[in-house]
Parts: structure tokens; sequence; C-alpha cells
């Protein structure tokens, strides 16, 4: 839940996958931060994205949430001076949980997550959703998943862990938990700057547990 198991100590980005148990759902890899990492990259407290201490233990991994990539259309003859780049642009964490969850039975999926410092974009519709398969998808847009939890509204908070969680009653036999974003539960965009921006969400992420009761 805490990243806090690696392979080796990442040094670079797109490293997710040396968190033991963890790896991404789309071509967009996510982050594994650790303080032996430097500030220029992923390093704690200060990295590339910002400066944030982990929630508990030492690391905690990170994902682009949206990425509106538009770029100056200079085409003639266009009323839309900008064209789409990366607009649906993704990532996702995923991991197996120790077993199956059981049908009929009431579960607690929980995280904390915190936006960039660095982010001049925040967004809503992060969430966890869990199913019986590993999803992999040869893309980087939003999954189409409904997700089980998910946050209520924007989370435009820079320098606070919030907490992200809910209760649901499973189908059974759920192995899989992604977190990330799902604009099938809800998705809108604030601009939290004045003027030009960098045109990304990037969130922080940590504390990943999930308990039955």
């Amino acid at each position: 839940g805490g990243f806090e198991q690696v392979a080796r100590e990442p040094s670079a980005f797109d490293q997710l996958p040396l968190a033991e148990g963890w790896g991404a759902v789309t071509l967009g890899l996510p982050e594994v931060f650790s303080p032996k990492a430097t500030a220029k990259t992923v390093g704690i407290p200060v990295h590339n994205y910002g400066e944030m201490a982990p929630f508990e233990g030492e690391r905690y991994a990170g994902f682009i949430a949206w990425k509106d990539d538009k770029r100056t259309n200079f085409a003639a003859g266009t009323d839309d001076p900008f064209k789409p780049g990366w607009s649906v642009y993704s990532e996702y964490l995923i991991t197996e949980l120790t077993a199956p969850l059981e049908e009929g039975r009431e579960y607690e999926v929980s995280f904390r997550v915190c936006l960039a410092g660095n982010s001049d974009r925040a967004i809503s519709g992060i969430g966890a959703f869990l199913g019986p398969e590993r999803l992999s998808y040869p893309h980087r847009r939003f999954l189409t998943e409904k997700p089980q939890v998910s946050a209520d509204g924007i989370l435009g908070d820079r320098a606070t862990w919030i907490a992200v969680q809910g209760r649901f009653v499973a189908d059974g036999g759920e192995k899989f938990l992604v977190l990330g974003t799902f604009p099938s539960a809800e998705f809108d965009t604030r601009n939290i700057i004045e003027g030009a921006d960098n045109q990304y969400a990037y969130y922080l992420i940590d504390a990943v547990s999930v308990k039955s009761f």
C-alpha cells in the first residue's frame, strides 16, 4: 500500500514497476518516488513535480491524471486556434490483491492523494476500480470502466494528503485493483492558476488499502 518494497531504487521517471507488486494498465507509465533519488527526477521530498513528504513510510507513487496538450493550430481558414495533442492522456496503477473478493461481502478501499505542487490543473474523477482480470490496454487514453469508489469533486489541495475512500459490496472474484481517473464516475477540470499553465494534473498517491467487513 505504501510502495515501500522496491526491486531497486528508482532513479528516473516511468519506473513504477520497480515497486513490488505494482504495474501500469496503459502505455502511460506512472512513477515511484524515493528519498534516494535526485530532486530533478523522482526524489523525496523535492522532485520534478514539486515538494511533498510521504503520508507514511519513505516512498510514494505518482501519476498523470489528465494532460491537455493542445497546440497552436497554424492552419489557415480555421475557427479553432488550437489542435489536440494528448488531450485524453492519463496513467493508471494496478496491483493484484492477496485474495479474490467474496461475493456479497462489504469492502472498503482507501488511499491518499495530493495534487503535485507544479500542477496547474486539478481534476475530479479519481477513484478505484476492482475487477477479476488484469487490465492492459495499448493506448494512453482514459479507461471506460466504472469505479466502485471515487472522490467527490475536484481535488485541488497541493499541500495536504486527501483521503479517497468508500465502501461497496463485492460481486465476487474481483482480484485486481486499478487506481486513476475514471470519467464514468465524474470528470471535471479546473485551471488553478491565472494565465498560461502547464496543462496537466499530476497526483501523488500513498497508503493504499482494501479492507473487508
